[in-house]
């Protein structure tokens, strides 16, 4: 059965999302982009919970599994916002955003993990996290993080 929608090696999800977009307007008749943030962390279940947060919120979700493919949606633009998990299994959140901002990233990344060390928070910091968020509470702080690190009249920020 052909599908109306071209897949192009993206899965539905992927495809619907921006032609939802795309027909989501303002007020006053004009097309409105939705924020774009990305959620990286390896569980499959974390990420769905946040995902759908920040659908619900209102967000397009660009959900990833590891840095590398961080860097690389990074590299094709359009993310407004990053949560970052610090412990994965190809690497550690903070050395990822360390790279990031080497090579003059200025995507507002909020590391989050399970670990309250205050050592990993000031690492966090030094390497350039605009906040550092352990997942029992991401949730609950998710409304004050979009309200104060998603850019006004959103123009997607690239490296």
């Amino acid at each position: 059965m052909n599908s109306p929608l071209p897949l192009q090696g993206r899965s539905v999800q992927q495809a619907i999302v921006p032609i939802a977009t795309q027909v989501m307007g303002g007020s006053d008749g004009v097309l409105t982009a939705r924020p774009t943030v990305s959620i990286v962390d390896d569980d499959p279940h974390i990420r769905a919970m946040v995902a759908e947060e920040l659908a619900d919120s209102g967000c397009e979700v660009v959900a990833l599994t590891n840095g590398q493919g961080l860097a690389t949606r990074l590299a094709e633009g359009g993310i407004d916002l990053v949560f970052l998990d610090v412990q994965m299994p190809d690497c550690d959140g903070i050395e990822c955003l360390r790279d990031l901002r080497s090579q003059g990233c200025t995507v507002p990344v909020v590391i989050f993990t399970s670990l309250n060390d205050p050592e990993r928070r000031r690492q966090a910091q030094a390497a350039g996290a605009d906040d550092y968020v352990l997942k029992h509470e991401l949730l609950d702080r998710l409304p004050d993080l979009l309200e104060r690190l998603l850019p006004r009249g959103s123009e997607n920020r690239h490296l």
